[in-house]
């Protein structure tokens, strides 16, 4: 019995180990990667610039993009193994010697980082930007990386991972590159093969059926004629037109319902029926295409009869999300309440579940995300209607109060330790800006002081109080026990998964704008749950943070936290 427990000690501190120094070892990269991106970029290529060496520099930019592509395809191929991956890693590693890797890399890197700040300097000096600085770049930056690799495991570990999976490897690199290179297709304004003719014909369509939308309201109104120009895409009215190109036919939302439903059919393979299921590929795209038919002729009657500022900044940023996360969880329920799509006693998910637990972890923040859309729609840059958010949440916390009751909510002293210490690398990372001249500021010096304070005071109880209850509820409570087993109500808070741990720091990091420092906080919230199992060290913690941004913004005015 004591070896036994002398066995389990030792794999839990290992565990934990591990979990500090893979923390660390990303927050290196994520912190160079910042340094370097945000110091360095390479200007515009001029015409004068045309040898082949300089347009290889000006080429550069686009490695990290490719990377980060390759990354996420390789990320969704090793999907079914990456828990087989992550325990041979786990096993290679906890014996390692890995500090002086890390040494070389560190010593590496800032050569790496001398040469880019002398061959990009600003202004830059194209003599500078030869076939020979460019090798000695290139190479830095992959010993850069590859001493980060081999900080994290065993070249052993590299080795054997390419030897077994290199048709996999292959395959990841091959879609990466395969999607940034559609990507930047699509958003070039020329098209494929400078076909311009071929990507705007898609529009027309889009353009007919928004014109018919539009022709019920302004048809009969002397003083708001329709303009419609099919020639130069241009429809609208005499005060207010817009141009409706190839990215506003609905192209992208039909490139992002597809995506999706590709991804959800193949997570729910064995709850759906096929070929039946592949229906919901038409069923999607002619929704999309419709709703953003919808979305464009209410973008146009805002800007002609409201407000032009919320029709291009809130309305347009925010509606075709609104629609697209609408018609996606359309496509959920339809395929799980249709026998035509679903197997029967397949354990699918239902939708609409009567108070589960799962529902009254994660309703919360999908209230948040749903009035966030809404509310921002409905603004020109200063969200005036942020108070809804805080009564969202309000309302789905006291309808689900009853389930929360079990989750641990006693807390430490070394909770707020840990939200001061997010608190002070968010603000580390933090770049540089001008708070006077953002949207929020000017929209505060809009209201009265009255209104103003009313503003303030929602927004410091969101942020430190309802925001907080509710990210940590669906990242903390629910799916970092959820990527941990299936059955997640029989998973005890606190129990440690490399898998869990990474993958919902990440996911958390990437709901916010400033990803890196989210994912970092991501992490530092985690690390309060392992520490001892209650989800309140978590909660507290994320509100500590919050709570000190808060301070900071309305003692130093900085408002771009809030931004």
């Amino acid at each position: 019995m004591m070896t036994e427990y002398v066995t389990q000690f030792c794999t839990i501190a290992t565990s934990k180990r591990l979990a500090i120094r893979w923390s660390l070892l990303l927050a290196i990269l994520a912190f160079e990667f910042m340094a370097i991106t945000i110091r360095h970029d390479m200007p515009p290529l001029l015409e004068t610039e045309v040898s082949w060496s300089v347009r290889l520099f000006h080429s550069s930019n686009k490695i990290w993009r490719i990377g980060l592509w390759i990354i996420c395809a390789n990320l969704l191929i090793f999907s079914p193994r990456i828990k087989a991956v992550l325990g041979s890693l786990r096993e290679q590693s906890s014996e390692y010697h890995w500090s002086i890797w890390l040494a070389f890399h560190i010593f590496t890197f800032f050569a790496f980082a001398v040469v880019t700040a002398f061959l990009f300097a600003t202004p830059v000096n194209p003599a500078r930007l030869t076939a020979f600085w460019f090798a000695v770049w290139f190479t830095l930056l992959s010993a850069t990386l590859l001493l980060w690799l081999l900080a994290l495991a065993p070249g052993q570990f590299w080795l054997r991972l390419i030897r077994q999976e290199y048709t996999a490897l292959l395959m990841g690199g091959m879609l990466g590159i395969g999607a940034w290179q559609t990507i930047r297709v699509l958003n070039r304004r020329e098209g494929f093969l400078g076909q311009e003719e071929f990507w705007n014909s898609l529009s027309i369509p889009t353009m007919q059926l928004v014109h018919t939308l539009l022709s019920w309201i302004y048809d009969d109104l002397v003083y708001q004629p329709l303009v419609y120009q099919p020639e130069k895409f241009l429809l609208g009215t005499a005060s207010f037109q817009v141009e409706i190109f190839y990215p506003c036919s609905g192209l992208e939302g039909i490139a992002l319902i597809t995506l999706f439903l590709a991804i959800y059919l193949w997570l729910f393979r064995k709850a759906l029926r096929f070929p039946q299921a592949f229906w919901l590929f038409p069923l999607g795209i002619l929704f999309i295409w419709l709703a953003n038919a919808v979305r464009i002729a209410m973008l146009i009657a805002i800007g002609a009869s409201f407000s032009p500022e919320v029709a291009l900044q809130g309305f347009h940023a925010q509606a075709g999300w609104i629609a697209f996360t609408l018609i996606a969880i359309g496509a959920i329920a339809l395929s799980n309440r249709m026998q035509f799509f679903t197997i029967a006693n397949s354990g699918f998910p239902v939708v609409g579940a009567d108070k589960s637990l799962a529902a009254a972890l994660l309703v919360p923040l999908l209230a948040l995300m749903a009035a966030s859309m809404v509310s921002s729609a409905f603004s020109s840059g200063f969200d005036r209607l942020y108070p809804v958010r805080v009564a969202a949440i309000a309302v789905a916390l006291y309808y689900f109060r009853d389930a929360y009751k079990g989750l641990g909510w006693s807390w430490s002293w070394q909770a707020p330790l840990i939200g001061t210490a997010v608190f002070l690398i968010w603000m580390l990372l933090e770049p540089d800006a001008d708070s006077s001249k953002t949207a929020l500021s000017q929209g505060l010096a809009e209201l009265t002081s009255g209104s103003a304070a009313i503003w303030l005071a929602f927004r410091v109880i969101g942020s430190a109080i309802a925001v907080p209850l509710a990210e940590e509820l669906a990242f903390r409570g629910y799916l970092i026990r959820k990527l941990t087993a299936k059955d997640f109500e029989n998973v005890p808070l606190g129990q440690f998964s490399w898998f869990s741990f990474m993958a919902t720091s990440v996911l958390f990091g990437l709901m916010h704008e400033r990803w890196v420092a989210g994912i970092l906080a991501g992490m530092g919230y985690a690390l309060a749950l392992y520490r001892r199992g209650q989800l309140g060290d978590a909660v507290i913690a994320h509100m500590t943070t919050n709570a000190l941004i808060a301070v900071f913004v309305l003692t130093q005015a900085k408002w771009s936290l809030w931004s």
